[in-house]
């Protein structure tokens, strides 16, 4: 079989592959409320991540401010106030 004519085959039956695929899909029965459901779950996982996503910044604004405080020596002995 020629090349040319082999690469055209391929590119039909891949054509066709996922024209039939799309089909199929769009007549689940299931499909439109899914698709609602899996809508609403991913929103509300979104929302959980956004809220842990400003806990963790908080944290680490905190931990940093804390951190520069020891480096400025107003929290106890700190690497500056080491005599050694």
């Amino acid at each position: 079989m020629d090349m040319g004519l082999t690469a055209i085959l391929v590119a039909l039956i891949t054509t066709l592959g996922g024209i039939i695929v799309g089909f199929m899909q769009s007549f689940k029965k299931e499909t439109l409320s899914t698709r609602t459901e899996n809508r609403t779950d991913h929103a509300v996982v979104q929302a959980q991540l956004r809220m842990l996503h400003k806990s963790v910044d908080r944290v680490g604004d905190r931990l940093e401010t804390h951190i520069d405080g020891h480096r400025e020596g107003g929290y106890g002995q700190t690497v500056g106030a080491n005599p050694n």
